[in-house]
């Protein structure tokens, strides 16, 4: 099975039985899971196939970076290297442009250069060379293992480009993981366990462990529990900004969604504020409102024309009184049966008068009269009906309006009373009909006047009811509408809280069984460069999640448990470096198996030297280790302690000309140069022999040194002790006599010792080369340099 495969199952078994082991296999797997087990499905199950898998990575090495143009390289220069396990050193002074071969290595694998990242703009600047008029390049040639061919990674800048992002990376298999295990170790990287942010620290190392999908879901998690977090906390904040708002209105409604929010916001009545921010605040306070709605909307039915046709009809009423009209229909009756008796019996006296006749010519007029009476006695009739009809009209409208006002009146007496009191007394105060009609209108003008100034008042208050409650309540709903959404997530929260925890304790346990063999690893590079210092590091570890991730280093010093920042000094931090990021450059999963460390000896005493030399020398056998330095000390150490290395000498002449060099044991270099100008016969034997000289004296000095380390290492002298010895050595007979008498107080024994060791030669030789640097010429030049060979061959 592949890597993520084996850490999802290894997850499951951790999690396993757990209440939120589904959510945590989910965030593992992807978001959609996520969501959709946070909605109800079944957690993804880790696969059964347990087929394993060979990593297809080959191991890959180093075989040669070529420079151009780049820092401190101006014409083309390439450093060879050999691509198998073991130790190069590049050495050279501090601006020989050593330097340049690690950073142009690092840029052109990775893209990016730990100079300049997350650093000013000005670390970015010098990238090209100053002297150098052609195209920037670099290409770095990598050997993979097994049967592939080299692969170069080739990166070019022409010479109008600015900035090194102008060259994109190529692209290659090779590199697909050169993130994870970063071949590299720069000063940068050492100055990190001092200067990085924690999480920056842990960013660097977590890589290694390949724990990068849990971190993942990790955030997945958190992500979700933030959403829901971040809701909870604003409806918190809110909750207290709506209880102190709601209580400065004076309203009703404000006054009983205070009541149903209660003290804390998890004791709020969401259903009573729902019903009160959709239906309105209580019946009694619903009624008010629904009265002075009714008063403002509503319209008055017509009274004053109900009145004006009642004054009317009670004037036609008050006309025809006065006259006959009332009794002209029992006229009109009389005359009626007198003319029937006329008709039945002809001629006759009248009946009732008994002076007047009954005949024809009184019949005419007598029906002439009965046609007028009979006409005013229906115009009587008629009017007497109108009065009628408009007074009960007038006295319905009116009942109406006594109803409705008086109502009103009523309802809105406790918001509105002096108007409400007004109108009250004059809905009482209007008279019936019976009163008269004058009265009735009077008081009908007087019920206007009170009534418009009701539905002013009412008006009035109703609009500032309106605006007092517009921004609390909208404010209420607002706060409602959140919070029903935080309170359905209550449960969803619970459930993320109980997954990060329980994915915590899987990545702390996890992390701590894959750091351990990491840790032994780091302990025991430090065991080796602490060299004499009191301080000792005790397991260290990889805590925490998310933005409190950090990298601890609990030391002890002389038994006293403290933190390693506080108490380390800087060659000690330094080394504490190297602990940390040579394990993980060289961490068995990486395909990479070369490392590239750039200025390791940074502020460390020759002890840790010697420590580091051990170190390189123990890596060297399995990975390929190309070191970068200016400080002579380490290829001393590595010599001395018979580390096997190659070592190339870096060296700058003007307008940037980098030259490497193979170099040689120290004293087999001198003795080369030596060798060489005895043999130049351009130059004249005077100014060559002071030179001789000096290189062969230099020769026998380095030589000397070298054997009185070797064995006074081999007798179990430390560093210190070692040192203290040769400081005071700086002639070449006091480190001869060191070499071969253990003792400068023996130095008066040296040349009996080496006549009777050697020879006399071997004391001739040693007086030429210490006096032939002053120009004193005790021999021959070739016999010279032959003579000091042999005595380097005596004291190997």
């Amino acid at each position: 099975m592949n890597d993520e495969t084996a850490l999802f199952r290894e997850l499951a078994d951790r999690v396993a039985g757990q209440p939120a082991a589904g959510l945590v296999l989910a965030a593992f797997h992807s978001d959609d899971a996520l969501h959709a087990v946070l909605a109800g499905a079944d957690a993804p199950k880790p696969p059964n196939d347990t087929t394993e898998t060979a990593d297809s990575a080959p191991d890959v090495f180093l075989e040669s970076i070529r420079v151009a143009g780049f820092r401190g390289v101006g014409p083309a220069v390439t450093l060879e290297l050999k691509p198998r396990p073991g130790l190069t050193l590049v050495i050279g002074r501090n601006g020989s442009g050593k330097s340049s071969f690690a950073e142009a290595a690092e840029l052109a694998l990775t893209n990016d250069s730990m100079r300049w990242s997350q650093r000013p703009v000005v670390f970015r600047e010098g990238w090209r060379n100053l002297h150098h008029d052609g195209d920037t390049e670099i290409a770095v040639r990598l050997r993979p293992g097994g049967d592939r061919p080299p692969v170069t990674i080739q990166r070019h800048w022409d010479r109008t480009a600015t900035n090194p992002d102008d060259a994109a990376l190529q692209p290659d298999e090779l590199l697909n993981k050169i993130g994870l295990f970063r071949p590299f170790l720069s000063a940068r990287d050492l100055e990190r366990v001092i200067t990085a942010k924690p999480t920056e620290l842990y960013d660097a190392l977590a890589p290694i462990l390949g724990l990068a999908p849990l971190a993942a879901a990790d955030a997945r998690l958190q992500a979700r529990r933030k959403q829901r977090e971040d809701r909870v906390k604003e409806s918190k904040a809110a909750f207290a900004i709506l209880r102190k708002d709601l209580a400065d209105v004076d309203d009703d409604r404000a006054r009983q969604a205070l009541k149903a929010l209660g003290a804390r916001v998890t004791s709020a009545d969401l259903d009573t504020l729902t019903q009160l921010t959709e239906t309105g605040p209580d019946s009694a306070d619903a009624a008010i409102v629904a009265a002075a709605r009714r008063l403002i909307d509503g319209e008055l039915p017509d009274v004053g024309s109900a009145l004006r046709k009642l004054a009317e009809a009670q004037e036609a009423s008050d006309r025809l009184a006065g006259g006959a009209s009332a009794a002209a229909g029992n006229t009109a009756d009389l005359l009626r049966r007198a003319v029937e008796q006329h008709a039945a019996e002809g001629d006759q006296p009248c009946p009732v008068c008994r002076t007047g006749r009954l005949d024809d010519p009184w019949r005419a007029a007598a029906e002439a009269e009965i046609a007028r009476l009979e006409a005013a006695a229906t115009e009587s009739r008629t009017t007497a009906q109108r009065l009628d009809h408009a007074t009960k009209s007038a006295d319905q409208l009116l009942d109406f309006v006594r109803r409705e006002l008086g109502s009103a009146a009523t309802a809105l007496a406790g918001v509105l009373p002096e108007p409400a009191q007004r109108m009250s007394e004059t809905v009482s105060g209007l008279p019936r009909t019976t009163a008269g009609v004058a009265a009735v209108i009077s008081g009908w003008q007087e019920l206007l006047t009170a009534y418009t100034q009701m539905v002013e008042s009412t008006t009035t208050w109703l609009v500032r009811r309106q605006n007092v409650w517009r921004e609390p309540g909208a404010a209420l709903r607002r706060w409602l509408d959140a919070a029903v959404v935080v309170r359905g997530e209550a449960p969803e929260l619970s459930r993320l809280v109980a997954a990060r925890a329980a994915l915590g304790k899987a990545v702390d346990a996890i992390r701590a069984e894959r750091l351990s063999a990491f840790v032994g690893h780091s302990e025991h590079i430090w065991r080796r460069l602490r060299q004499e210092s009191n301080v000792e590091l005790r397991q260290m570890r990889m805590e925490g999640t998310s933005t409190q991730r950090r990298v601890r280093f609990p030391v002890t010093v002389d038994g006293s448990e403290a933190n390693a920042l506080a108490v380390m000094s800087q060659g000690e931090l330094h080394a504490l470096g190297l602990s940390v990021f040579l394990p993980r450059a060289c961490a068995d999963a990486s395909p990479y198996r070369f490392v590239i460390v750039d200025d390791p000896v940074q502020s460390m005493d020759p002890a840790k030297v010697d420590g580091l030399a051990e170190v390189l020398g123990e890596i060297a056998r399995n990975r390929q280790v190309v070191v970068f330095t200016h400080d002579d000390r380490l290829p001393e150490a590595i010599r001395r302690l018979g580390v096997e290395a190659t070592v190339w000498e870096v060296s700058r002449r003007a307008r940037s000309l980098v030259e490497l060099r193979m170099a040689d044991d120290p004293a087999d270099r001198y003795l080369a140069d030596a060798y060489a100008l005895a043999a130049a016969q351009t130059l004249p034997e005077e100014a060559r022999h002071p030179v001789v000289a000096g290189f062969c004296r230099s020769a026998i000095e380095a030589a000397s040194m070298d054997a009185y380390r070797a064995r006074r290492y081999r007798e179990g002298a430390t560093h210190r002790q070692v040192e203290e010895k040769l400081a005071p050595a700086n002639t070449v007979r006091q480190r001869l006599t060191l070499a071969l008498l253990d003792d400068l107080k023996r130095g008066d024994e040296l040349y009996g010792h080496l006549n009777d060791t050697y020879g006399s030669w071997a004391a001739d030789t040693l007086r030429a080369v210490a006096e032939g640097a002053h120009g004193a010429r005790r021999m021959a030049m070739p016999a010279l340099v032959r003579n000091t060979d042999n005595l380097l061959e005596k004291l190997r």
